[in-house]
């Protein structure tokens, strides 16, 4: 092995960088570079933790780090020190709302990618065959899906897709319908950008935010997938619009 490629495995691990990543860095095993850092007699990796000053009150463990988008200080906790260093290491980077929205439109891992005829025709086989339970649905979402069911359409009412479960599934126009509450989502409608959902945590601009993240995601998977509003619910006009979009006879 070459002087300078120890040299930037030493500098690396130095740096608190696991032996993993080191290794497909640089191109070479494990084992490799474990050699290397015995060799140099390094802080091993299960030792980095000695690193970090982890404070713990009642068997849990805390650890500050600092947000590279947004410079806030955030708070990591774990009741397993182990699981605590090795999450500080791995993801002190962004916290989770600088980290989505990296992920909005090209930087989502998904962008421009969609499945295969034949993968959509499997996941919508399997839907079929094991739909999901759910432990709650709103009386809205369970009188949409009477709705739909009453023209003769066949659907299926809180369904497992991909990582999300969604409202409404019509497998026949690949078509999924989701329900947005006006409260729970922040109707743009009624509610300002930052305005603080005292449930859910967030600023409505986050959770539209979010729920933009969650539509490009399933729309990225080759999904159809229209929004049906509480507010837009009532005369059923809405829904009478999306169901002829698609539903030709």
């Amino acid at each position: 092995m070459d002087t300078e490629t120890e040299k930037i495995i030493i500098e690396e691990y130095k740096k608190g960088i696991g032996s993993p990543t080191i290794a497909k860095k640089v191109g070479l095993s494990k084992p490799t570079i474990l050699k290397i850092i015995q060799k140099h007699n390094l802080t091993r990796h299960k030792d980095r933790c000695k690193k970090l000053n982890i404070k713990e009150e009642n068997g849990i463990f805390t650890v500050l780090w600092t947000c590279n988008m947004c410079k806030k200080e955030i708070k990591k906790t774990s009741n397993n020190k182990s699981v605590l260093c090795r999450n500080y290491y791995n993801n002190n980077t962004h916290c989770k709302p600088c980290s989505l929205k990296l992920q909005i439109g090209s930087g989502n891992p998904f962008f421009g990618k969609k499945h295969t005829k034949q993968s959509l025709n499997l996941i919508s086989k399997k839907i079929s065959e094991n739909p999901p339970k759910q432990n709650s649905v709103s009386k809205l979402e369970k009188k949409l899906l009477k709705e739909i069911k009453d023209r003769n359409i066949m659907a299926k009412g809180t369904v497992s897709i991909d990582k999300f479960v969604c409202d409404i599934f019509i497998e026949k126009y690949n078509l999924i319908i989701e329900f947005f509450g006006d409260y729970w989502h922040c109707n743009p409608i009624k509610y300002q950008p930052n305005y603080y959902h005292p449930h859910k945590k967030k600023t409505a601009q986050e959770i539209w935010n979010d729920d933009k993240i969650r539509i490009d995601y399933l729309k990225n998977l080759g999904y159809n997938l229209e929004i049906l509003w509480e507010y837009e619910f009532s005369d059923f006009k809405k829904l009478n619009k999306i169901l002829k979009k698609y539903v030709k006879n």
